[in-house]
C-alpha cells in the first residue's frame, strides 16, 4: 500500500500517526481511504466538490500532483504520497 505522509494539524487529526498506510491506485482512492483512518481527517483534506481544498498540498515522491495528473496520478506500494497543509495567518 501506498505510504502517506502528514504534516502539522494534520497529525492530530490522524490520532498523532505521522505516516500511514492506506490503500488506493490513485491519489484520488488514497485520499477516499484517508476517510476509514479519520473522517475528521477526510474532511480537512478533500472539499464537497471531491478535491483537495485550496489550502493543501499534496506530492508523490515529492512531485507536486497538479504537475503531474491531479487526482488521477497512479501510485504504488512503493509510493509516497505527502499531505500538508498551510497555515493561515491568524
Amino acid at each position: 500500500m501506498p505510504r502517506v505522509r502528514l504534516a502539522g494539524v494534520l497529525v492530530s487529526l490522524a490520532g498523532g500517526a505521522r505516516e500511514l498506510e492506506v490503500p488506493g491506485s490513485t491519489v484520488g482512492e488514497v485520499l477516499e481511504s484517508l476517510a476509514s483512518v479519520s473522517r475528521a481527517l477526510y474532511e480537512r483534506v478533500v472539499g464537497p466538490g471531491g478535491e483537495p481544498r485550496g489550502d493543501i498540498y499534496i506530492a508523490v515522491n515529492d512531485v507536486d500532483i497538479r504537475l503531474l495528473s491531479g487526482l488521477s496520478t497512479r501510485v504504488e506500494d512503493k509510493d509516497t504520497v505527502l499531505v500538508l497543509a498551510y497555515l493561515h495567518p491568524g
